[in-house]
């Protein structure tokens, strides 16, 4: 006798679906919560009680939040899919791409302290040529797919399961359990942590509880509530609070030059030549490491304490090229403004040239930097397949092809030249070094997920090794520059400077890379100048990129008391003996002082997110509690970087 086949079950109604995704969503919610805590990575053993609920409260309130995205997914598949199981893995793939994305925000914030969701990666996926900056390879891809495709199986399997289990409740005549129902959810879950969160945030603003206010920074969308600053007319004279200052006023247009710098007519014109080594940090100047610099600094004077303007490519050539604090590039981008020192050096009739491994649409410097400069004498466009270590190489061909037509063509003009380097910038590409070992390829999931022990210190020596590799090849690169330089017979009548645009660290604060604090490995980079009247020797004093475009125009002939009305620098051949010095990131603004480095909230045009506290740090990047009394001794030191930052705007009242 043949079995009798049973019928086939029939399809979940609506409703049955609708609340086997919601407890598909109350899934992502909670496995959101525990990667979201990875966030929390170098939280103190020893935080009070009750910040642990706190924080924990703001986490699943701040998942919460975010997971609203791939709900309001399963809603539209709700409404526009008709066959279930097909819904069901629609659900499970928006599901895995919430994870993926969540897991994702935690590697950036571990190595960078920003999140996936700020502005600034935003500006790296849609700005073109961003890829000669962050390269993931191959291996990172090829993981994040099969991750993908295997949480979206077992979310749709997930799917799957509370789709029926909820058709089995409707057959029984039962409801979903109480807990299970969305209004319930809401109510007795998210709302209460929402509302405790939000209580305790607005009580630490009123206190000025350091410890809570830090305590949920790594949550990326949590709302703080600020009612200090609404309570503050109210609150007690004594109550120590640090100053609320606006580095970056909103609607703001540009006013600069207020006078436009002239090259005097009898002063001599000497070529300009500006190397950089990307990322090139400060003690990464040796003579082992670098010895066609370490050779040409002979000759030139070598700064000791110098910094750049800033933790990333885009603030340290900007400061360089443009004399003012990072908080500047946002008008100046808008504008399409192109810095004095290369509209005065035009003027004169200098023939200006940029080359570079790295292309210069991103960081936007076409639109800022050399949006006077003609295309074809911006040479940065190489075949996709090249790796930087093999684009600087073409560079240096490059410019000594330039040279030779220089030379063929009696071309007399005055030169100014930049050249960007690129091969030291992550992932630290290079033919092979004398340092090992080292890794071949940068795993940027491993460099999040290694936090401590020895395998930190073991990743440490790898990735630092690969670093030096990097620079020891760039400085083969620089030194071919230099030697062109000497041959076409220019060298003697040019301004050569050889620097980095920025640092790097390798964990030392607790990042990796650069862009994420303006620690000393971050920000403090080599500087050698060398040309006609440049004594030789050690600087110990105080130095900046921010000094470098007025000591030039100044080199070259421009009167040295309209200084301040285009520069906000000083002579780097005459540096102060004590100085405060300004860095910049991309939504916040450094001081340098005795007393520890400020880190400011700098807001800007579309950057979003939620205005942080002001901090301060010591040359470790730890954080230092008595910042009320911080502010007060460098009172005047903060009011007079409030006042540069503002001083070439026209600020709408």
């Amino acid at each position: 006798m043949f079995r009798q086949q049973e019928p086939a079950s029939p399809a979940p109604t609506r409703p049955a679906l609708a609340q086997g995704l919601f407890r598909l969503w109350l899934l992502n919610v909670l496995a959101g919560t525990l990667v979201g805590s990875l966030w929390f990575f170098d939280a103190p053993a020893d935080r009070a009680p009750w910040i642990r609920v706190y924080v924990s409260l703001a986490l699943v309130s701040s998942v919460a939040v975010l997971a609203l995205i791939p709900g309001a997914i399963y809603f539209g598949i709700l409404r526009w899919v008709k066959h279930w199981r097909v819904a069901c893995f629609l659900a499970g793939l928006a599901g895995a791409w919430f994870l993926a994305v969540l897991y994702t925000d935690t590697i950036v914030y571990r190595l960078l302290r920003y999140h996936f969701f700020d502005s600034a990666v935003l500006n790296v996926a849609f700005t073109e040529g961003s890829g000669d900056s962050i390269i993931l390879g191959g291996y990172i891809w090829t993981t994040a797919a099969l991750v993908i495709t295997a949480i979206t199986l077992a979310q749709t399997a997930c799917a799957i399961y509370f789709v029926r289990r909820v058709q089995r409740l409707e057959a029984e005549g039962e409801r979903p359990h109480f807990l299970l129902r969305p209004r319930t959810v809401v109510l007795v879950g998210f709302l209460p942590s929402l509302l405790f969160s939000q209580t305790v945030s607005a009580a630490a603003d009123v206190a000025q509880n350091r410890e809570a206010l830090r305590a949920i920074q790594p949550i990326p969308v949590v709302p703080r509530v600020r009612l200090g600053q609404v309570l503050e007319p109210f609150l007690e004279p004594s109550e120590p609070r640090p100053p609320e200052l606006d580095l970056l006023p909103e609607n703001a247009k540009v006013n600069w030059p207020h006078e436009h710098p002239k090259l005097a007519a009898d002063a001599p014109r000497r070529n300009v030549f500006i190397c950089v080594l990307d990322s090139w940090r400060r003690d990464m100047y040796t003579p082992e490491l670098t010895p066609n610099i370490h050779a040409f600094s002979k000759d030139a004077r070598v700064f000791d304490d110098h910094l750049s303007g800033g933790n990333g490519t885009r603030y340290g050539l900007f400061t360089m090229m443009y004399g003012l604090h990072g908080s500047y590039w946002f008008p100046m981008l808008a504008e399409r403004r192109a810095p004095v020192m290369i509209e005065a050096l035009q003027e004169e009739g200098y023939d200006v040239r940029v080359f570079s491994s790295a292309s210069m649409n991103f960081p936007e410097f076409r639109d800022t930097a050399w949006s006077t400069v003609p295309e074809a004498n911006i040479v940065d466009e190489f075949p996709p397949e090249m790796v930087a270590w093999e684009k600087d190489e073409l560079l240096s061909e490059a410019f000594e092809g330039w040279l030779e037509t220089r030379e063929a063509r009696h071309d007399d003009r005055p030169f100014f030249t930049f050249v960007l380097l690129d091969a030291p910038h992550q992932p630290y590409t290079n033919p092979g070094g004398p340092y090992q070992p080292s890794v071949k390829e940068l795993d940027y999931i491993q460099l999040g997920r290694t936090t401590k022990g020895p395998e930190l210190r073991d990743l440490q020596l790898r990735v630092r090794n690969t670093y030096m590799n990097s620079v020891h090849h760039a400085d083969a690169s620089a030194g071919r520059f230099l030697e062109a330089l000497e041959r076409s017979g220019e060298a003697d009548n040019t301004y050569m400077i050889v620097t980095g645009d920025h640092g790097e660290e390798f964990f030392e604060c607790g990042f990796w890379g650069h862009t994420s604090s303006f620690s000393p490995e971050q920000v403090q980079v080599p500087f050698l100048f060398r040309g006609p009247g440049i004594d030789p020797g050690l600087e110990t004093r105080p130095t900046s990129h921010l000094d470098v475009s007025n000591t030039l125009l100044e080199l070259l002939g421009a009167d040295p008391s309209i200084r301040a009305d285009y520069s906000l620098g000083m002579d780097l051949l005459n540096p102060v003996e004590q100085r405060e010095r300004v860095v910049a990131g991309w939504s916040d603004i450094g001081l340098w002082t005795d007393s520890g480095i400020f880190d400011l909230p700098l807001s800007a045009p579309g950057l979003g997110g939620w205005v942080e506290e002001i901090d301060c740090y010591d040359r470790q990047w730890n954080p230092l509690m008595d910042l009320a009394a911080r502010c007060r001794a460098e009172r005047k030191a903060l009011e007079q970087m409030a006042v540069e930052c503002v001083r070439f705007l026209d600020v709408p009242h």
